[in-house]
């Protein structure tokens, strides 16, 4: 997980993979008679939810009877009912906000915990159509008191993370206030007024209500684990929030696990680091980036991320999990696709993509669409030609196979099925795939909100969730096999599973999703991992730890098209696919290969 939204996670974190979990038989003596399909659902469920835990967390490594929580989702899903799941977090910015924090109210680092609670709950949802949903119960106006943050400010964050998810389109997550869960006696619609006001009352109701008379917390800390172990969660974080305020001391070695707690920073291979807003002060390779007027995030400093300056520039936002979003700086429409630097973008999707540039004018002219990916390297034409325009055209494939439908396609990279023949030393002829480096597309419609999704997959972000039992090392010797009816019946051997970037020399990914005729009405894929045995591994296995990966929420960034979208993406780097969208609605692009 990348943040720990809070000390006190609750029992859905606390558990393994859901092949740990399985209690058919302790499960019967609780609810009867099981359905083994809806067991397997529940189990799935589970697992989506195990993947999301912190590894190495003692706090989660304790053992937990898994029969009672496997049970509850077992009876949500006979229902078929939302799995509802509660969190205390998302309290207030910690007071230390010299050396810890960048300021008072969210920022990005708010922002990514939220997509990656948000991106947990729609994980579920598609392997469970009721889907979850996630309620965050601010616990700030607990003990905000005792740090000295005046109760305006939590009101202040509170609303600020409310706006966060209007904005961003975080609909599995809502937001639950103390007043929520007490009896006072206060307006539906609260205002910082009314809010600041009744503060002390909350509190006071909170006591009344659930305070246990002749509660021992010193004899409670040191008879229950999980209650010590909040404790000195609690107290290690009370000395760095008021290290300013209270001074203990110089030198302190600390824990950076949650938003309220830390600052975020992003290396220009996307991936983050979270620690103290001074170390990154300190540090000459990062900047400070503003948005909204005040300080968010750190990134690594590079001119890759500069260009146009003499128009306003350009601002360059990271991208949940993995992308970079780039905008005119002055506003839509003050750059257009003539100004986009070509080299800096390419040299930026062959470290972090997709890159996607919104609000550049001109973009759905073909001639400078096909003049900018020039600037951007080599393009290079198929049986297309150079510029395929990419919608649903029913059943007529034009030798693409599903590409040209409205159906989910499989992850893949570009020219698979792009090949050419070549002698061996020996003088036999083999046949080869000659894959492009690059897509460049470009969306000449608007396109579906909720549906018809591109997604990418980085394999940066896939080989850091590899099962401890397949590392890197076990999967570079593995090749496979590709078999098709489609693209003129085509069968390639040999491909290598993990091939090192030509420029970042960064491993990566090559392979496609296999693709049986019970997915889809077109041509079938056939997918064979040839040598897994020889290296004491399943093929089945291998695959589907590589397919679950590819379409895990921590790792598949689902772009959604405005139009207007230019979008550039190292086809070495990432995989991706489609999702499936109403046949025959507006949505067309445009996509160039290059190298």
């Amino acid at each position: 997980m990348l943040f720990n939204p809070t000390l006190n996670m609750p029992s859905v974190l606390k558990f393994d993979t859901a092949d740990d979990l399985a209690f058919p038989t302790a499960l019967a003596d609780k609810l009867g008679d099981i359905e083994p399909s809806h067991l397997e659902t529940a189990s799935r469920i589970l697992n989506v939810i195990s993947r999301y835990k912190l590894a190495g967390d003692a706090f989660l490594a304790k053992s937990h009877d898994g029969v009672n929580f496997l049970a509850q989702i077992y009876s949500k899903v006979v229902a078929s009912q939302i799995i509802l799941m509660c969190l205390p977090a998302f309290p207030f910015k910690s007071p230390n906000r010299s050396t810890k924090v960048l300021g008072r109210l969210p920022d990005k680092a708010e922002e990514f915990a939220l997509a990656h609670l948000n991106g947990l709950c729609a994980a579920i949802g598609d392997i469970y159509a009721p889907g979850a949903r996630l309620m965050i119960v601010s616990d700030g106006l607990v003990y905000n008191d005792l740090l000295g943050v005046p109760d305006k400010d939590v009101w202040a964050y509170g609303e600020a993370l409310r706006a966060l998810r209007a904005k961003k389109g975080f609909r599995y997550i809502e937001f639950c206030r103390l007043k929520d869960i007490v009896n006072v006696d206060v307006p539906n619609e609260l205002d910082e007024i009314r809010y600041v006001a009744n503060a002390t009352n909350f509190r006071h109701a909170l006591l009344q209500q659930f305070s246990k008379p002749g509660y021992n917390v010193s004899l409670r800390i040191s008879e229950d684990e999980d209650t010590c172990l909040t404790y000195r969660g609690y107290i290690k974080f009370l000395e760095t929030d008021l290290q300013n305020v209270y001074p203990v001391g110089e030198g302190r070695n600390t824990a950076f696990t949650t938003p309220w707690h830390c600052s975020i920073a992003f290396k220009l291979d996307g991936t983050t680091i979270t620690g103290h807003r001074a170390e990154f002060d300190a540090n000459d390779s990062f900047e400070l980036v503003y948005e909204d007027n005040r300080p968010s995030y750190f990134r690594e400093k590079s001119d890759l991320l500069s260009w146009a300056t003499d128009k306003g520039g350009i601002t360059c936002e990271p991208l949940y999990p993995a992308g970079v979003l780039i905008r005119p700086a002055a506003g839509r429409g003050a750059l257009s696709i003539r100004d986009v630097d070509g080299p800096k973008v390419r040299a930026l999707a062959q470290r972090n993509s997709p890159v996607i540039l919104r609000g550049f004018s001109h973009t759905r002219s073909r001639d400078l669409f096909v003049n900018k990916s020039g600037d951007l390297g080599k393009p290079t034409g198929w049986k297309f030609g150079l510029v395929l325009e990419v919608k649903d055209r029913g059943a007529d494939t034009r030798g693409l196979n599903n590409v040209l439908s409205a159906e989910w396609m499989p992850f893949h990279y570009d020219g698979l099925f792009k090949t050419e023949k070549r002698v061996r030393d020996d003088g036999s002829e083999v046949l080869v795939s000659t894959p492009p480096g690059f897509q460049f597309f470009t969306a000449v419609t608007e396109s579906p909100k909720d549906t018809g999704f591109t997604l990418f997959s980085s394999s940066t972000l896939l080989f850091k969730y590899l099962p401890t039992h397949l590392p890197l090392s076990s999967l570079r010797p593995l090749t496979w096999t590709v078999s098709t009816s489609s693209f003129n019946s085509t069968v390639i051997h040999g491909l290598p599973l993990v091939i090192d970037h030509p420029v970042t020399g960064r491993p990566c990914l090559r392979y496609h999703e296999p693709w049986p005729q019970s997915k889809t009405r077109f041509e079938a894929t056939n997918i064979t991992i040839e040598n897994a045995s020889d290296h004491g591994l399943d093929a089945a296995d291998v695959s589907a730890a590589l397919v679950s990966l590819l379409h895990d929420r921590r790792v598949a960034y689902y772009h959604s098209w405005d139009k207007g979208d230019l979008l550039v993406n190292d086809n070495v780097l990432t995989m991706h696919t489609r999702s499936d969208f109403t046949a025959g609605c507006d949505r067309e692009l445009w996509r160039i290969n290059f190298d």
